[in-house]
């Protein structure tokens, strides 16, 4: 079994960019418009919506542009990355102004970063 991709909704196209083709450095791969009948189906949702595809070696998000819906503060539903530099990467995130929250124990340090929708994305040292 393989990851086809992970689907997130992101309120404007701007911040979608900025965050999956600029900051990721993801190749924006497709365009489309899911249909008002096949939102309805699929997700219960009365519009129709514009879904852009960015990806690179491997790593595919599909990013729902739907203005209305965003995540809530206690979601607990994220991706996770791994990357080559850990440091380099969050230096970057600060150079973006993406938000980055830290979670610390005894044993371990876990760092999430978010889109500007306020999506959650785990970022890991690639070992």
């Amino acid at each position: 079994m393989l990851l086809n991709h992970i689907a997130i909704v992101n309120a404007s196209e701007e911040h979608a960019e900025k965050f999956y083709g600029q900051f990721l450095e993801l190749e924006k791969s497709k365009e489309y418009t899911v249909s008002s009948e096949l939102a309805e189906q699929l997700f219960s949702l009365s519009s129709e919506f514009k879904a852009v595809v960015y990806e690179k070696d491997g790593i595919r998000f599909e990013i729902f542009l739907y203005p209305d819906s965003v995540p809530e503060s206690s979601d607990i539903r994220h991706a996770a990355l791994f990357v080559d530099d850990l440091t380099a990467f969050l230096d970057r995130a600060r150079r973006f102004e993406v938000e980055h929250i830290i979670g610390k124990t005894a044993e371990k340090t876990v760092h999430f970063i978010k889109d500007y929708s306020g999506n959650m994305i785990e970022v890991k040292q690639k070992p």
